[in-house]
């Protein structure tokens, strides 16, 4: 029997109730229940789940998929790296700063004051404010979207 190999455990959803701040890297499934404030100041690389109710401020990274459930509401000053869902009556704002990158499905409403750019779904609006814009691939090759960032 080899004794340095160590079953894999995948650690709890962390669950957010009240203000609630992440730095540094953090891996996992992030829950922010109603009433709940996440702000984002490092990297997460996992699932982050935002219920009705809840808010998040992302101005680090988000390196996964992000669920956005009606009456909550999301803002990026930093990036968005990965799936995104909006269900109807969420909202999704990507500041001047922010970034989201991959594939979208959109069912609420995305305001776009920085950049998207990746997949769309959904019948959700797509509001652009400011110097917002959509950012269009450099190349596509057998049906795959290719961005520069």
């Amino acid at each position: 029997m080899n004794n340095n190999i160590r079953p894999f455990h995948e650690a709890p959803p962390l669950v957010v109730t009240n203000s609630h701040t992440l730095q540094g890297t953090h891996r996992g499934t992030v829950r922010v229940e109603a009433g709940g404030n996440l702000m984002l100041h490092g990297t997460l690389q996992g699932t982050l789940s935002v219920q009705p109710g809840a808010t998040v401020l992302i101005s680090g990274t988000q390196q996964g998929t992000v669920a956005v459930a009606a009456g909550a509401i999301v803002t990026v000053q930093g990036a968005i790296e990965g799936t995104t869902s909006i269900e109807s009556g969420a909202t999704v704002i990507i500041e001047a700063s922010g970034k989201l990158a991959g594939s979208l499905a959109n069912y609420g409403l995305l305001v776009v004051r920085g950049v998207f750019g990746g997949a769309q779904s959904g019948t959700g609006a797509i509001r652009l404010e400011g110097r917002g814009y959509i950012k269009q691939p450099t190349s596509i090759s057998n049906g795959v979207h290719y961005y520069e960032w």
